[in-house]
């Protein structure tokens, strides 16, 4: 017998490298808090290698490269903890490593969300109790609002994959908290991130709602430093609703609204939103917006209003359903609102009219880089200008098409307000006008929308 441990360990070593060599299968790694986690910027990442590695081969960065201690778990050179002043935000991950034969591992590649250091953890689960501090893994809280309400901020509220219904008028919704804030997509052991997979949905059940109702608000003094991340968020659904129905109201405070699912209600009577946006400048990034449906008003992905300056970029945004009136991706209400809305894909809805935006003077956007379908609608519209006074907007590099409906337009002018810039954009699949200018002509030649429409003698590169 073979009593000679170091003589065995590297037997298993050599039997592990030829094994890899056989099958071309390189060290793999186990690294906790995984890949796409939120963590603090003073947080330790601990990676568990499958064998020995060379520690001079290892390269780790998350924002700036990472200070490396080794150490051994089942054999040499194994085990590597990373940590170093790591800077705040959703940054990206990089690990590099070869093992002790120079076999390399596929590169590991992702994003951590990083916290300050002083950020406050609270947690919240299905399994929970409102009853528990919600501090720990071992005792979280089961509702949001409670967890918000009893957090000391600056705080970040993480919350396990689940069903958490807000059921009026018994519980109250969510009202956001400055530098508090919301994480979904977590693991019911909170280990693991990932909101495609671990899904966080939120929803208000409320049957007799008369007044505008929403499943969450950002009121005053909310900014871009508080942010809600990686939920479902639903507005209320209700037949005899007579208020607006919006999954997120953004009432005078401009939170960042970031990788989440938003969905307006079903309402018969009332208006749907997924977003309101009133006398805010919130950041919109990197979501699924849906407006929801409603049976005799109007429905919308984002609904903006009050002098607002939101940035709105890189979503995907359905107006909804609206079959005897209007469905919107994007209203812009007629008020001195300045909203940028840059590299979004829009479906305008279905219903009687559908429009990806619909902007009224005197508001005046940046609308750059965008994918602008109309819709479904029995008149479709990419882009509609209401009737006023005066040439606003930036519009560039869009590309603007219509895939329904009996009357189809690209950019429906119904007269007196007109782009100030319109430079570079595809308009194609308008048969009835790639341009209808001031409400009277139909234009389908693109030669005659560079430079030929009514105060439009600049418009340039369109195609």
């Amino acid at each position: 017998m073979d009593l000679d441990l170091s003589r065995k360990n590297d037997k298993l070593r050599d039997m592990g490298f030829l094994l890899s060599l056989l099958t071309g299968t390189g060290p793999m790694a186990t690294i906790t808090p995984s890949v796409g986690n939120i963590i603090l910027s003073n947080a330790q990442i601990l990676v568990v290698f499958n064998r020995s590695m060379n520690p001079s081969s290892v390269s780790a960065s998350l924002g700036t490269q990472l200070t490396q201690i080794w150490s051994d778990t089942n054999s040499t050179n194994d085990t590597v903890t990373l940590s170093g002043s790591i800077p705040t935000g959703t940054l990206p991950f990089l690990l590099d490593a070869s093992d002790s034969m120079g076999l390399r591992m596929t590169t590991v590649t992702g994003s951590y969300t990083v916290l300050t250091s002083n950020t406050n953890l609270y947690y919240v689960s299905t399994n929970g109790n409102d009853g528990n501090l919600g501090t720990s893994i071992g005792s979280p809280k089961l509702t949001i609002a409670s967890a918000v309400t009893g957090a000391t901020a600056p705080a970040a509220i993480l919350v396990s994959a689940g069903d958490y219904f807000i059921t009026k008028p018994a519980m109250p919704s969510i009202v956001i908290t400055e530098t508090v804030s919301l994480y979904g997509g977590l693991s019911t052991d909170f280990l693991n991130r990932n909101p495609s997979q671990y899904i966080t949905m939120v929803a208000t059940i409320d049957s007799n709602f008369i007044t505008d109702t929403y499943t969450m608000i950002a009121g005053a003094s909310i900014t871009p430093n508080t942010v809600v991340d990686g939920f479902t968020i639903r507005a209320p659904s209700n037949p005899n609703a007579s208020g607006m129905s919006m999954a997120i109201s953004c009432s005078s405070g401009s939170p960042t609204i970031t990788n989440n699912r938003l969905e307006g209600g079903t309402v018969n009577l009332a208006m749907s939103a997924a977003i309101l946006v009133s006398a805010s400048s919130p950041l919109i990034a990197n979501n699924l917006i849906m407006g929801g449906t409603s049976a005799t008003s109007s429905s919308f992905g984002i609904f903006i209003q009050n002098i607002s300056a939101p940035i709105i970029v890189s979503n995907t945004i359905q107006g909804g359903n609206a079959p005897v009136a209007s469905a919107h991706g994007i209203y812009n209400a007629p008020q001195v609102n300045t909203p940028s809305i840059i590299g979004n894909t829009f479906f305008g809805g279905t219903g009687m009219i559908s429009y990806a935006l619909n902007t009224s003077p005197p508001s005046n956007p940046t609308v750059t880089n965008n994918s602008m379908d109309g819709g479904a609608g029995i008149t479709s519209r990419a882009v509609y200008f209401p009737g006023g006074v005066g040439n606003l907007g930036n519009y560039q590099n869009n590309t603007l098409f219509t895939t329904g409906g009996t009357n189809r337009y690209c950019v429906y002018e119904a007269g007196g307000t007109n782009p100030f810039i319109f430079n570079g954009n595809r308009l194609f699949d308008c048969p009835t006008a790639l341009y209808f200018d001031e409400g009277t002509t139909a234009i389908t030649d693109i030669g005659t929308v560079n430079g030929g429409t009514v105060n439009g003698s600049t418009y340039s590169g369109n195609f």
